[in-house]
């Protein structure tokens, strides 16, 4: 019901004022339509219970009931094709109607003077502004033509009235007006702005669909086995891969916790402990830890998981089947301890025969015998220490390195290397020297077979590579906690974008000296492996061309402080 009135009352225009006004005349013709039909109801109703067709007045009130009805109806029709002229009519109407309510003297300065206010006030709704004036006059002309007519003086204060009436009218519609503009203009662009934002919200969503479907994709192809952990260390996505690997059902890794992939029978008590610290900790670790899941080995690794605006909202761990190149490696190992044992043998073998063939103990040789002789030692030399290189590194690959602490005096460790490489210098005419500064302390703890390794393997380095100047060589303490071992050349240099791998195992730096002096690449690696199992690092400054300077940077051991490894 309330449906089709709305529809009866509604008006089909663009104009936004003009449905504004016409809805409000259609209000006010409908009001004015029920008032009429109540008015000829309750009038006839009066007339058939009291007789009183003949009372004066009664007849009027039925006519006058009916007439405001049909006018009513007629300002209605022209109200859906000419607004303005059914505005008029209607207040027209209204005005007439006002004229003949009461009587001349009680309209013109009595109790229905009021009655003229409505059509002022109206005017400004359902015309213009400016038409309450226009009514104003209208009244003010008739309440002094009804004042003339019974011989009264008009009431000058009433017409001032209106006319204040039509300003205050005229001011409100006016601003009305304005602010119902100003209220669509904004709402025009809420609009304008909500269609936009929604335009955007639906492609942010089709794109992130696009997004979530594509890597969904990319997450269920890899072999590799992705779990992702929100903030609480709940698991909330699981690849199948990681199923696979882990010999686990889907329903058992997801919605799972960290501490439950950790509690697996599959690990041992060090993995299970290295697994819980990568899990907490992301990125905090190496790139990667190796773990034994049974009978199969994993690379592992973890990362922080941050939202678009940087909040960390959870963990990401990856899980690579490293089996096959852990099996790979340990058989590497097994040949290169098992061959450089076994070559070791044989090459002692004929270092000593040849040695004593040198020394004549079979018999007097000559001078090109006694050449060939030197030759053989200086070759099988050569092949004993590249196999002693190959065995260290098979045994710290493999955690087995051991050190033999001791105290030792640095000045023995220094007098050492420069009597062991005091020949190899001297055959290449080059200056060894060496220097211990005052605050390096009479007695050091350590490895000293090891620190002599060590120092031993910089300076062929640095001998190897001078053809011509100084090799120097420097004990000293860069501050109270620490002590170095400085190894200074005046050789061919390293290049700048090779130095960062200078301590690569089988990296040598490529160049015509390098190719000259045939080796495996493994000296600055165990170098540096050393070194880092003593707790300290090494450090090179090279400059191409004018030498090259490497420090060894090792704490100060009060009481026998580095352990076995």
């Amino acid at each position: 019901m309330f449906k089709n009135i709305k529809n009866w009352i509604h008006i089909n225009t663009l104009d936004p004022n003009e449905i504004r006004r016409r809805n409000l005349l259609n209000t006010l013709v409908k009001g004015t339509l029920i008032i009429a039909i109540l008015a000829a109801i309750i009038t006839s109703i009066y007339i058939i219970v009291f007789n009183a067709w003949s009372q004066p007045g009664i007849q009027l009130m039925l006519i006058s009931s009916l007439i405001f009805f049909l006018g009513g109806l007629t300002i209605y029709i022209i109200n859906r094709r000419a607004s303005l002229v059914a505005a008029i009519l209607f207040l027209l109407l209204l005005t007439l109607a006002s004229s003949v309510s009461d009587t001349p003297a009680q309209l013109a300065d009595g109790r229905s003077l009021f009655v003229y206010t409505l059509p002022i006030a109206i005017a400004s709704l359902i015309i213009h502004p400016i038409a309450s004036f226009f009514f104003a006059i209208l009244s003010s002309v008739i309440i002094v033509l009804l004042a003339l007519s019974v011989s009264i003086v008009p009431n000058i204060p009433a017409i001032f009235g209106f006319l204040f009436l039509a300003l205050i009218s005229w001011f409100s519609a006016r601003s009305l007006e304005r602010a119902l503009k100003d209220l669509r203009s904004t709402n025009a662009n809420l609009d304008q702005l909500v269609t936009e934002r929604t335009r955007a919200l639906v492609e942010s969503l089709a794109r992130e669909r696009i997004e979530a479907g594509r890597s969904i994709a990319i997450l269920e192809s890899i072999t590799d086995g992705v779990i992702v952990y929100d903030i609480h260390g709940k698991a909330i996505v699981a690849n199948p891969a990681t199923t696979q690997l882990l010999s686990l059902p889907h329903e058992q890794v997801i919605n799972s916790s960290k501490d439950d992939l950790t509690r697996a029978k599959a690990l041992n008590a060090n993995d299970r402990r290295i697994l819980s610290d990568l899990l907490t900790n992301p990125g905090q670790q190496p790139a990667s830890y190796r773990l034994h899941w049974g009978k199969k080995t994993f690379s592992v690794s973890s990362a922080q998981v941050f939202d678009t605006e940087e909040t960390r909202i959870g963990t990401v761990a990856v899980f690579r089947d490293f089996t096959h190149e852990a099996e790979i490696e340990k058989m590497k190992d097994t040949i290169l301890a098992t061959v450089s044992h076994e070559l070791r043998t044989p090459l002692n073998a004929i270092l000593g025969h040849v040695e004593m063939l040198k020394e004549a103990v079979y018999g007097p040789i000559n001078a090109k015998q006694a050449r060939a002789s030197e030759r053989i030692i200086s070759n099988t030399r050569r092949l004993l220490d590249i196999v002693s290189d190959l065995l260290d590194q098979a045994q710290i690959e493999a955690g087995r390195m051991s050190f033999k602490i001791s105290p030792f005096k640095p000045g023995e460790l220094l007098d050492n290397v420069r009597g062991l490489m005091s020949k190899t210098s001297a055959d290449k005419h080059l200056a060894l020297t060496g220097e211990i500064e005052p605050e390096v302390p009479e007695i050091l703890i350590g490895d000293p077979t090891r620190l002599q390794q060590i120092l031993v393997n910089l300076v062929i380095n640095a001998l190897k590579f001078t053809e011509k100047g100084s090799v120097h060589i420097r004990l000293f303490c860069p501050d109270r906690k620490h002590w170095a071992m400085e190894v200074r050349d005046t050789g061919m240099g390293i290049p700048e974008d090779e130095q960062e791998h200078i301590f690569d195992p089988f990296r040598q730096v490529d160049n015509n000296m390098t190719r000259k002096h045939a080796g495996f690449g493994l000296g600055l690696s165990i170098v540096n492996q050393l070194v880092a199992l003593m707790g300290g690092k090494v450090a090179v400054k090279s400059t191409l061309g004018a030498g090259s300077v490497f420090t060894v940077t090792l704490p100060i051991v009060q009481t026998g402080g580095l352990q076995h490894e």
